[in-house]
């Protein structure tokens, strides 16, 4: 069916990643095939002047994506930062540039033939692995190389997406980090693509701009054309094409109304959050940076949940020194004062962190040399991080931090930390720095076996920080990154569900406070549920906080209670969404 064929009205589904609604013209975006590049024969003369033109776009790109990572909307999500790092060390890998060069004397042909060539051959090696980590890396060689071809073509270059004029919807089979990060926000009034997951670079971008979107939308290509009129749902998953003008109208008094509930929202931010029946209930924030303080302090949190401490690494081709350490969390801690400050430890491994010593190749990375294991494994690393997050408080006073430790799975893990953890506070007293008292230890729930044994780590740790998408992850055996096995990917499994009862009851016995972080913490559709399954501290985006504190106040603690005793004997996640969807209709719409 092409997109003649359906100049009437249509209605398309897809699966809803960020809430709102929009109403805007189709922005199609149609990706070029490296088949395409023309090939242009070059005279031996002319051979190194081709290769000083790929050269200079290599350093044209590299500008480019450093001056990316400067923008506000890159800097505010620490994953998308992630991506960008990675298509750094790609410009710098010397084997992709000897290769170019090589086939360009060999070959004899344009720069940007033989760019095409190279890209292809090396994200297709990629692509054919049977790892999902090693496959995403081939759209990460995909985007790299295209920058390099739009730098080599100069102005011949199509960059569709940083001109944009208008509000519109932007219409893809998929979008790559580089496009995302082209637009302007304030133009883009909603994505939809027909790939995706969750989990995916276009889905994390969109929530952290607030931009309704939609992934996994069937035969959306082929049936939106340019300039096509569009309303898109971002709560219930839907994309009408061309609707009539009465419906358009009435969309617009829903939008209206939406918008109105916001600026209510937005107007609650400074009551507390407090249940119904008056319970309070905490709610902090998920950063990466110290430029992200200042959206957690406008959006009122009540400290940070999870500093991930992973930035620092990932920006630079060496370990950071101690002191770069102290003087960024110092920062944090003083601009967050009276709140507290959670700094988990790195959460990265060996194909993060070529400073190790070469990139090392592992076949499943995500249940390899990782986060705890590996900082464990390279205790300086560990001792590094510890002393900077001790001198990094004010000397002689009770500590205003506390201490997370990633992917813990064994007691031997956190007691060799808390160990490493008392000397390294021994020594930074002996100098006359760091807080009067060891600031508290506790570990991240993201392993179903340290779930199971959480009654037995509540008796050690002073806090417990479930990680719900890797416990999610881990818990399905799914991939959350693979748009293959993405519907098996249910934070709303009945197993989960039991997993996060067991921990939240293990935490309440042992008097050891229990915080839940993850996608599953900042979405409203939720926050009763969890309320219910014992949690009263949550951890997520800054963004998130003004619609779950609203759903708080919405709730009584007994009625999130009984709601929570039905969904426990669910033997399914649809029927567990199918409770959720009757019992919470104010917090879905809010």
């Amino acid at each position: 069916m092409s997109g003649n064929e359906l100049q009437g009205f249509s209605m398309l589904k897809g699966l809803a990643i960020s809430p709102g609604y929009a109403i805007g013209k189709a922005f199609c975006i149609r990706h070029f095939q490296l088949d395409t590049v023309p090939s242009v024969s070059v005279a031996p003369q002319a051979i190194d002047h081709e290769i000083a033109r790929f050269q200079n776009a290599l350093q044209l790109s590299r500008a480019e994506i450093l001056n990316l990572l400067e923008l506000p909307h890159i800097k505010s999500s620490l994953e998308i930062a992630n991506i960008f790092q990675a298509h750094l060390t790609l410009l710098d890998d010397p084997d992709l540039k000897k290769e170019v060069e090589k086939r360009i004397r060999d070959r004899r042909l344009n720069a940007e033939a033989v760019l095409s060539s190279v890209i292809k051959d090396y994200s297709e090696f990629f692509r054919k692995l049977p790892d999902p980590q090693f496959q995403g890396k081939a759209i990460d060689i995909l985007d790299v190389g295209q920058r390099i071809l739009r730098n080599c073509e100069g102005e011949a270059g199509l960059q569709p997406l940083a001109d944009l004029q208008e509000g519109v919807i932007i219409i893809a089979e998929s979008l790559t980090p580089s496009e995302i990060a082209d637009f302007d926000p304030r133009h883009v009034r909603g994505i939809a693509i027909e790939e995706g997951t969750p989990t995916s670079h276009a889905s994390i971008l969109a929530r952290s701009l607030s931009i309704p979107a939609l992934i996994q939308v069937k035969h959306l290509v082929r049936s939106v054309n340019r300039g096509d009129l569009l309303l898109i749902d971002g709560i219930n998953g839907t994309l009408e094409v061309n609707p009539a003008p009465s419906r358009v109208e009435e969309f617009k008094s829903h939008l209206q109304r939406y918008e109105a509930s916001l600026q209510s929202m937005q107007a609650d931010l400074t009551q507390p959050s407090v249940t119904r029946d008056g319970t309070p209930v905490i709610l902090q924030a998920n950063i990466g940076k110290l430029q992200d303080v200042d959206a957690v302090l406008a959006n009122h949190a009540d400290g940070i949940g999870l500093y991930r401490t992973e930035f620092a690494y990932l920006t630079r081709r060496r370990f950071p020194t101690e002191d770069e350490l102290v003087e960024t969390y110092a920062a944090v801690v003083k601009r967050m004062s009276p709140r507290e400050v959670t700094f988990r430890t790195i959460d990265l491994g060996g194909e993060k962190l070529p400073h190790l010593g070469g990139e090392i190749l592992e076949k499943n990375p995500e249940l390899g040399w990782r986060a705890i294991r590996m900082a464990l494994d390279r205790p300086d690393i560990l001792r590094t991080q510890f002393r900077a997050m001790l001198r990094a408080c004010p000397p002689n006073l009770p500590p205003p931090i506390k201490i997370l430790l990633p992917m813990v799975s064994t007691l031997q893990e956190f007691r060799r930390s808390r160990d490493l953890l008392t000397e390294t506070l021994a020594e930074i007293r002996a100098k006359g720095l760091g807080p009067s008292a060891p600031p508290p230890l506790g570990i991240m729930v993201e392993i179903p076996s340290t779930a199971l044994m959480a009654r037995a780590f509540a008796q050690e740790v002073d806090f417990f920080s479930i990680g719900s998408n890797d416990l999610v992850q881990y818990t399905l055996a799914v991939d959350r990154t693979n748009s293959r096995v993405a519907h098996l990917y249910q934070p709303t499994h009945p197993a989960v569900l039991r997993l996060l009862h067991e921990v939240a009851q293990a935490g309440r016995e042992a008097g050891k406070p229990v915080t839940i972080c993850g996608e599953l913490a900042g979405d409203p559709r939720y926050t009763g549920m969890l309320l219910g399954l014992g949690l009263r501290q949550f951890s997520m985006t800054p963004s998130s906080l003004t619609r779950v504190k609203q759903a708080v106040r919405q709730w009584s603690c007994q009625a999130a209670e009984r709601l929570a005793e039905q969904l426990l004997v669910c033997r399914t996640a649809e029927e567990v969404e199918d409770l959720l969807r009757q019992a919470t209709p104010a917090c879905e719409h809010a």
